[in-house]
């Protein structure tokens, strides 16, 4: 008589089906056994995005255990291949006892805390969650490409939480998630001296789309430009992303870096001399980690996709101006609205640009030269600490409760 595990006698025809359950459930216990004991440790799952490491560096720091960053196994792009790789897995190709999407780490030594930032990284995530029976508790910053259910704790900003709550109520209240008003940066104050004599605008240009609410056009491209020609004289780096919306490179190429190269004439029909700009574009090798880019700036501006870098310049407490904010929609334009009522974000909308003159009269106090629309009051402190200890909190209290 055939044996399944050694435990189960094969049973008839009509009674299968329970065999099956039986054996499902003799799996499970052996996988959790087996992983019954956790290594005292937190991993890193990274995909080599320096921007989204820091952050799930932060959140690994702040959990009191030693640290080990595990790199994503890359997977084939086309269907071919990752059909291919499926049958390698299938047949045993795999060396055996190893994690298939995490580098150098085997299936007998998994940790108690496993964080990703990114859904690059998610299958290595869920695999780990697999592999020990859900008792690695996982952590995933943002919202991920998968039932929300099976992630551990889920990090999530305020536009998140917009997100989810469109979609009903019940989607919004999840027993899983904590949330904070800007996504966390992984960078505080005390990372950011400035010592510059002369003013440093870091103008940092996202992917081109956020689907929330907006989408960098060539329009947008040209006022940007109008208002950096309004600007008193500053050294201005241009930071491009590493993975920018399609034709987004070639329009700032033209309609941007070169322009403000060049002696121009703005719409107000004023010439201005050639500016000193100095682009820093993370497509390419060698460039600058983007913390120092930003920690040496003396006012940031962002386009409004590019929520990361709000985030990050909220935290080291630095001035940030929306390029574009006038045009979101739809939950980015609320979300906006939240962190322009905070003090947190101000419209780029610089004294000198066309039509300024009729608000400035409106204003009481001085005018904030970078946005006319404003007063310059004192910009607020946010902070990013009491964010972080919130998190870490959440995770330990929902590692104890899985486990307990």
């Amino acid at each position: 008589m055939s044996t399944a595990f050694g435990l189960l006698p094969r049973l008839p025809a009509c009674t299968r089906g329970v065999q099956r359950c039986y054996i499902t459930a003799a799996n499970k216990h052996l996988q959790t056994e087996r992983h019954s004991s956790l290594l005292p440790e937190t991993w890193i799952l990274s995909d080599s995005n320096p921007n989204i490491d820091i952050r799930t560096a932060k959140v690994a720091d702040a959990l009191g255990l030693p640290v080990a960053i595990k790199h994503i196994v890359a997977q084939p792009k086309s269907p071919l291949g990752r059909s291919f790789a499926g049958l390698r897995s299938l047949f045993g190709a795999s060396p055996a006892g190893r994690l298939r999407y995490v580098d150098d780490a085997s299936t007998q030594r998994l940790p108690r805390f496993v964080i990703a930032g990114s859904n690059r990284a998610l299958p290595g995530l869920l695999e780990v969650i697999k592999q020990t029976g859900g008792r690695s508790m996982s952590v995933f910053l943002g919202l991920p490409r998968t039932k929300l259910a099976q992630i551990g704790a889920l990090v999530l900003s305020r536009l998140d939480q917009m997100r989810l709550r469109s979609l009903g109520p019940a989607r919004a209240n999840l027993d899983n998630a904590v949330s904070t008003l800007l996504p966390l940066s992984g960078l505080s104050t005390a990372t950011a001296p400035i010592s510059t004599l002369k003013p440093v605008v870091a103008v940092c240009i996202g992917t081109g789309f956020e689907a929330a609410g907006f989408q960098l056009l060539s329009s947008d491209v040209d006022r940007l430009a109008e208002g950096l020609l309004q600007l008193p004289p500053s050294h201005i780096r241009i930071v491009l992303d590493a993975e920018p919306y399609r034709g987004l490179r070639s329009t700032i190429e033209s309609r941007l870096i070169r322009r403000l190269r060049e002696r121009s004439v703005d719409t107000n029909g004023v010439e201005h001399p050639p500016m000193e700009i100095e682009v820093i574009d993370y497509a390419q090798a060698g460039q600058p980690p983007l913390t120092g880019v930003l920690a040496s700036a003396t006012h940031i501006i962002a386009t409004a996709d590019n929520i990361p870098i709000v985030s990050m310049a909220a935290s080291l407490q630095r001035p940030v101006y929306i390029a574009g904010m006038e045009r979101t929609a739809d939950l980015l334009r609320e979300y906006y609205y939240v962190l322009d009522t905070k003090n947190l974000v101000r419209r780029f909308y610089p004294l000198g640009s066309r039509y300024s003159y009729m608000v400035a009269p409106e204003i009481n106090g001085t005018v904030d030269e970078l946005s006319a629309i404003r007063d310059h009051e004192p910009w607020p402190h946010y902070d990013t600490q009491r964010d972080l200890d919130t998190v870490a909190a959440f995770i330990k209290d929902r590692y104890v409760e899985l486990n307990s």
